[in-house]
């Protein structure tokens, strides 16, 4: 069985990435979908499972005041409360690598261990929601101004985005 993953009319298959999503400009068959999909899911299922299930890796009282932050590219963050515990685990780093190895099949070849407050629910990575700015929209009388004042040897995309830019910082930062 063959999907269709409909593309920009392009004719060399070649992967994009557009919004975070991953597009193929190809037919691509179900089981290669799947193949590409399910992995990345068991992973995060595993990353939440073992920061549930941090006491067993760390032991009761040191996950009271421990918790892992992050896992990016086989190297494992974790925030320690206090001084004493995160010397604790930078001691105990061989056995929290076994221990992810063996209960989760996770490949960690370091452990950072930081001193801080751990997070109150710990993110897994691509999941931790972002700060945002506030969104400001500049009034189009300060754009077109601005505009006016640009140099005619721009394009107009390139004018009209300096503009709307220049009235952005203008309206966010008034005294700059």
């Amino acid at each position: 069985m063959k999907a269709a993953v409909a593309g920009s009319g392009t004719t060399a298959p070649e992967e994009r990435v557009t919004a975070g999503r991953s597009r193929l400009d190809r037919m691509v068959s179900v089981k290669d979908l799947l193949g590409r999909i399910v992995p990345q899911n068991v992973r995060a299922e595993r990353l939440r499972e073992m920061v549930r299930s941090w006491p067993l890796v760390v032991g009761a009282a040191r996950a009271r005041n421990s918790a892992p932050c992050d896992l990016v590219a086989g190297v494992l963050f974790v925030a320690a409360k206090t001084p004493h515990v995160a010397q604790q685990l930078n001691q105990m780093k061989g056995n929290v690598r076994r221990a992810l190895k063996e209960r989760w099949d996770l490949d960690v070849h370091e452990v950072r261990v930081t001193l801080g407050a751990p997070p109150s629910r710990p993110a897994v990575s691509g999941q931790r929601p972002g700060r945002r700015a506030p969104v400001i929209e500049p009034p189009e009388a300060e754009v077109r101004r601005f505009r006016s004042q640009c140099p005619p040897s721009l394009t107009p995309e390139a004018a009209q985005a300096l503009a709307h830019l220049r009235a952005f910082f203008t309206r966010r930062f008034p005294r700059s």
